[in-house]
């Protein structure tokens, strides 16, 4: 067995060797780069763990060069591998040519064993053993296959409480899982717990997060983050339970439900949503009733995922099995930028589908794959053809207010622009009092200009108020070309079109 101090005075050349040639401190890290620096008088081996190690086990190199076998290698601590502090699937080892049995190296073949799972093994159950031609002051990347306790079928990987699953695609280093909710801080402060261990579930590597018996029944929120640095929104609320939660993040930054056996698994009851206006996945789900604020203050729960139903695909939002029963409000907007008008009094249990288009409030789709009855377009269709509506105002009010002019004439109460329909293009209600762009005159009628961009096919109710107090009745403006122009005339009785020459001159 080697001196401990001797090891430990590795460690403490290479920090130095860090100091003096200035090792990166924030870089993410994922499972194919290095994890440490070289050195220049040892070879530094890093193995890419197999599947199902867990974070805290050992793991121990041995080999001809160390005259160490499967059975005795387990607890030399000279030949013990170190864990990869910014990842969960690293372990390596600084070794020295001048401390291996002499006239040996790792070409003569070398391997790995884990404390709690064995030693490693290939697909037919037998011993792995690696070459390598190395030399050193270099760092060389070893893939591991699976430990012994992979052909054990009564040794399977046993959970503490409930599992969340994770297919990682988020590029973070360190993956960190924070929980908040009914228990604040839940298993550790912020940035919250480390990986537990990694598991082969259907094919599929998965990271999973043992989050402790007596935790059952709980309804927390998840936030995954690399260490605290970067991080997810929060997923949730989900009721932790004896099924395990299997999610997908990725590296666009989306936490939604990992289809792990061809069928998606929900949390409660779902709000399917076919989304009409081209919002995506920046779609919101804001919910109020017997709970105001259900699953987030406004704009409320981000996309928990999609799904296909034909050939349709479906945006949809789980909300939580502890909600059931309760009668909410749906109001589905744009991340708060647009919103759409609510769909009332939705009792929370059976899974809904809805239609979310340009006009009026969402609609009830009773046949998810073949939903064309009650869509307005068709969401496979070519893209919009994107359109710009011109809007002249010629002012003609005496007590309602005035329309502001580019110079931010506001004395009196001034005019608010609001829409509603296909956007709100002024800005959620009352709208904006600053929306003209520039001035002009035609036929000696001084007018203000303002633009709505938007899509062909897009309709707009206009509004004109003074800042929520009184307003004129809607008026109805469509882009039903790419160019479209509206000369409007403003009076305390309403808005009427104004006919103008087509000439323009700019003052």
């Amino acid at each position: 067995m080697k001196n401990i101090f001797h090891i430990l005075s590795i460690v403490v050349c290479g920090l130095a060797l860090c100091c003096l040639t200035g090792c990166k401190q924030d870089l993410t890290f994922d499972h194919e780069q290095m994890q440490f620096e070289p050195i220049p008088n040892a070879i530094l081996i890093e193995l890419v763990a197999p599947v199902g190690t867990a974070v805290d086990d050992e793991i121990y190199i041995f080999g001809a060069f160390n005259g160490l076998t499967e059975s005795t290698a387990v607890g030399e601590i000279a030949w013990q591998m170190e864990k990869a502090a910014n990842s969960d699937k690293k372990w390596g080892i600084y070794l020295f040519p001048a401390d291996f049995v002499e006239g040996k190296t790792l070409a003569d073949g070398f391997s790995f064993v884990s404390k709690k799972a064995g030693g490693e093994r290939d697909i037919r159950g037998q011993v792995v053993t690696h070459t390598l031609d190395a030399a050193t002051g270099n760092g060389y990347n070893i893939w591991g296959d699976r430990w012994a306790a992979y052909f054990n079928t009564d040794n399977k990987i046993q959970h503490n409480g409930p599992v969340v699953y994770v297919q990682d695609e988020s590029g973070f280093g360190k993956l960190t899982l924070y929980l908040h909710g009914e228990v604040n801080d839940l298993n550790g402060s912020w940035p919250g717990m480390s990986i537990t261990g990694f598991e082969t579930v259907n094919g599929l590597e998965l990271a999973y997060f043992d989050l402790g018996e007596g935790n059952e029944g709980l309804s927390e929120n998840l936030i995954f983050s690399d260490n605290g640095s970067n991080q997810l929104p929060d997923y949730g609320p989900v009721t932790l339970g004896s099924d395990p939660l299997y999610l997908h993040i990725t590296a666009e930054g989306k936490v939604e439900v990992l289809n792990i056996d061809g069928v998606v698994g929900h949390d409660g009851a779902v709000v399917y949503v076919l989304d009409g206006m081209d919002w995506g996945m920046n779609t919101t789900l804001y919910m109020w009733g017997d709970v105001n604020n259900l699953n987030g203050d406004w704009p409320g729960m981000s996309v928990t995922g999609t799904e296909v139903f034909g050939d349709y695909t479906y945006m949809y939002f789980d909300l939580g099995a502890a909600n059931e029963g309760l009668t909410e409000h749906l109001i589905l907007s744009n991340g708060g930028a647009s919103q759409r008008p609510d769909y009332d009094d939705y009792v929370i249990g059976e899974d809904i589908y809805l239609y979310m288009g340009p006009d009026g409030a969402p609609v009830v789709i009773t046949d998810p794959e073949h939903p064309g009855d009650v869509v307005w377009f068709d969401p496979k269709a070519a893209p919009k053809e994107e359109a710009l509506i011109d809007l002249y105002f010629y002012n003609a009010t005496d007590t309602l207010g005035v329309m502001p002019d580019v110079e931010g004439n506001d004395s009196i109460t001034p005019l608010y622009l609001y829409t509603w329909g296909s956007a709100e293009a002024f800005g959620a209600w009352p709208g904006t009092s600053s929306a003209a762009t520039d001035s002009l005159e035609i036929l000696g009628l001084p007018l203000l200009h303002t633009q709505i961009t938007g899509f062909v096919g897009d309709t707009y109710h206009l509004i004109i108020n003074n800042n929520r107090g009184t307003q004129l009745d809607d008026y109805t403006i469509e882009a039903v070309e790419p160019q479209n122009e509206y000369y409007l005339k403003l009076t305390d009785d309403g808005i009427t079109p104004l006919t103008v020459a087509a000439q323009a001159r700019k003052k």
